[in-house]
């Protein structure tokens, strides 16, 4: 089935449908990458919202588990009360039971209706309906998960909308240091967008003023003050990551990626291979390679063994238990370094 894949429309083309001569009867959007289906549900509502002059014309409904289409397509059926345009949108379309009888609708849309539907799964077969009606009456967006040098491009590109500079090396220090998260990477684009005039270039020297200069998200922070092997301030740092709103899970992943890096770089370093090839192989910048080269707390089989086992217990703790995440990344930092 995935030799025969059709070309599927990104949920980035949405944008070229929300002008007020085509504007889509129905807007299917599919994937695994919520975050990019639910930013892309927004930018549709707020498109079309100067076409809805009633609030009795704008609907949201969350699908329950099997719950039927057959509501949803009489709700969309119905004429709007105050004007033109009506605005439904459908949360949870993965819950639907009776898919295919969504068929009829697609072939045949209201034309007073705009139809916003969010199905958090990825489609894996576009030979079955709905998905090969939506799909030719080009209704149907896909936000597939980024993956690898994918993430650096996407904020390259981000960047660039935003009129900044940003070279490859650079975009992927930004996405090491704060991880592959699209909320964070967006948070740090509007953070140098503030800093910098339009066409300016985010430098080296630009990332350091405003980590160091920022207390919230400062990832780097935290990993200086575990490669000096400094707990107190490890936790001082840790704590108020945790405050600012950082989940543990990320603390935990981006620690994962550290301590995995220094183990490479341990091994690349005995066999003598130069910082570039190292951060190649390795597979992260050379800005951030260097960082965890300075971390000498853990330049130690023992301590990175010891390292690793406080991640796993960590990462157990976090899958299995309720702990209060003060508790557990106290616990994980004080294993890390004892």
């Amino acid at each position: 089935m995935a030799k025969n894949r059709p070309q599927v429309p990104s949920i980035y083309d949405v944008a070229k449908y929300l002008k007020d001569d085509n504007f889509l009867p129905i807007y299917f959007l599919c994937g695994e990458d919520y975050y990019s289906i639910d930013k892309a549900a927004k930018l549709i509502e707020k498109s079309v919202e100067h076409l809805i002059t009633s609030e009795f014309d704008r609907e949201v409904i969350s699908a329950e588990k099997k719950q039927s289409i057959n509501s949803v397509i009489d709700i969309a059926s119905a004429f709007p009360f105050g004007g033109e345009k009506k605005l439904l949108i459908l949360k949870n379309f993965e819950n639907i039971s009776d898919k295919k009888a969504f068929e009829g609708y697609v072939n045949n849309p209201a034309e007073h209706t705009i139809l916003v539907i969010s199905n958090y799964t990825k489609v894996n077969d576009f030979s079955k309906e709905p998905f090969k009606s939506l799909l030719k009456s080009n209704f149907l967006f896909e936000a597939k998960e980024l993956r690898g040098e994918e993430w650096i491009n996407w904020f390259i590109r981000l960047a660039d909308k935003e009129g900044l500079k940003l070279n490859y090396e650079q975009a992927k220090t930004i996405v090491d240091i704060v991880g592959e998260d699209k909320a964070l990477l967006e948070s740090q684009i509007a953070k140098f967008s503030n800093f910098l005039a339009e066409g300016e270039e985010i430098t080296e020297d630009v990332i350091n003023k405003l980590t160091s200069a920022t207390k919230e998200n400062n990832i780097f922070q935290l990993l200086d003050e575990l490669g000096k092997g400094n707990k107190p301030g490890a936790l001082d740092v840790a704590f108020n990551l945790l405050s600012n709103g950082i989940e543990p899970v990320f603390i935990l992943s981006m620690l994962t990626k550290y301590i995995t890096t220094i183990a490479h770089i341990f091994d690349l370093t005995r066999r003598k291979v130069s910082d570039n090839e190292g951060a190649k192989s390795a597979g992260v910048s050379y800005y951030y390679y260097l960082n965890c080269k300075k971390a000498r707390y853990f330049l130690s089989k023992d301590r990175l063994l010891n390292a690793s086992r406080a991640l796993l217990n960590a990462d157990l703790s976090v899958k299995t238990s309720a702990s209060n995440k003060y508790t557990l990344v106290t616990i994980l930092i004080s294993e890390m370094l004892q």
